[in-house]
C-alpha cells in the first residue's frame, strides 16, 4: 500500500502516460446539457458531441456532490491511507467546498484515512503540473506534508497565459464577466488572458492568431531568467499544428527540461471554444 495517493480532476489535462507513469487518480468532471449530466471523457463527450456543445447557449458545469468525491476518495484508499486531492480553481469553481465534504464523509468511513483537498488556484496543465509535482513527491516514498510543500511550490510558481479566438464560450458559465466585458468592447479581436493564483489578468487585444501567439511567447520569455530549468505545456482546443509549432518554438528558445503539447479535456472544450491556445509554465531554483 502506498505512503500517499494524488488525485487530481480531469480538467488539469495531465497526459494519460503521466497519469499513468506516476499513479495518479484523475476524476472526471461533470457537465450538464439539456438535463442530462455528462462526464468528462471521450466516451461520455466524443468529437462531434463537444462541437455541438460549443456553441449552445446554456451549459452548467456546477461540480458533483460530496457523495461523489466520497466513493472516489473511498476507492483510492484501498491503494493508499493518505490522500492529496489537487482541485481546480476555488474562485471559479465550488469544486474544493464539494469535495472537502466528500473527504469528511470518506475520513468517518475508512478509519485511518487521511485526505487533504489542495486549491490549486488554477486549471489545464497549471493544475496538471502541481498535481505532478505532488505525485512526483508521493513516488519518492515522502509523506502528505511533503506532498502538499511540493504542490505549494509550484502553485507559488506556475504561471499561465492564453489565446482565445472569443470569449463568447467562456461567458456561458457566468464566471467571467469583466473578462467578457473587456474583450467585447472592439470587434474582430483575440484576447490574450494571464491565469495564474487564482486570478485572470487582460494582458492583449489582439487582431490576428500570429499576433497573440508572439504575445504569449513574448510573455513567456520575459517571465522566465536565463538558463533556469523550465517546465512547459502548450494546451490546445483545436489548434494542434499551431500548439506543436510553438511548442518547437520553445523549445529551440528556452530548452525545457519538461515540455508537452497538450489537448484539453472535453469538457475544457466545450467551456472555452474551438480557438483555445496556451502555455502553462514554470521554473525551478
Amino acid at each position: 500500500m502506498k505512503q500517499v495517493a494524488v488525485v487530481t480532476d480531469s480538467v488539469a489535462c495531465v497526459p494519460s502516460d503521466l497519469t499513468t507513469r506516476y499513479g495518479i487518480h484523475v476524476i472526471p468532471v461533470r457537465i450538464t446539457v439539456g438535463g442530462k449530466v455528462y462526464r468528462d471523457t471521450c466516451d461520455d463527450l466524443p468529437p462531434l458531441l463537444v462541437r455541438s456543445f460549443q456553441e449552445t447557449p446554456m451549459i452548467d458545469t456546477t461540480p458533483w456532490p460530496p457523495e461523489h468525491y466520497f466513493r472516489a476518495y473511498e476507492e483510492v484508499s484501498r491503494t493508499a491511507r493518505e490522500i492529496v486531492h489537487i482541485v481546480a480553481f476555488s474562485q471559479f469553481t465550488s469544486t474544493i467546498s464539494l469535495a472537502r465534504a466528500g473527504a469528511v464523509m470518506a475520513q468517518e468511513a475508512v478509519p485511518g484515512l487521511r485526505v487533504v483537498v489542495f486549491d490549486s488556484a488554477s486549471t489545464t496543465m497549471a493544475q496538471g503540473f502541481i498535481a505532478l509535482e505532488a505525485a512526483r513527491t508521493a513516488a519518492r516514498g515522502r509523506g502528505i506534508a511533503d506532498v502538499v510543500l511540493a504542490a505549494e511550490r509550484i502553485r507559488h510558481r506556475v504561471d499561465g497565459v492564453f489565446a482565445f479566438d472569443t470569449l463568447r464560450h467562456l461567458a456561458r458559465t457566468g464566471r467571467v464577466n469583466r473578462l467578457a466585458s473587456w474583450a467585447g468592447s472592439l470587434l474582430n479581436v483575440m484576447p490574450v488572458v494571464g491565469l495564474s493564483q487564482g486570478r485572470e489578468r487582460p494582458l492583449a487585444l489582439t487582431r490576428s492568431r500570429l499576433q497573440a501567439t508572439r504575445k504569449m511567447l513574448d510573455m513567456v520569455c520575459r517571465g522566465v531568467e536565463p538558463k533556469q530549468p523550465v517546465h512547459v505545456a502548450v494546451v490546445e482546443s483545436g489548434r494542434r499544428d499551431e500548439a506543436e509549432e510553438l511548442l518547437l518554438t520553445i523549445q529551440e528558445r528556452l530548452h525545457p527540461v519538461e515540455s508537452m503539447a497538450v489537448r484539453v479535456s472535453p469538457v475544457t472544450q466545450v467551456v472555452a471554444g474551438p480557438g483555445l491556445l496556451g502555455v502553462v509554465f514554470y521554473a525551478d531554483d
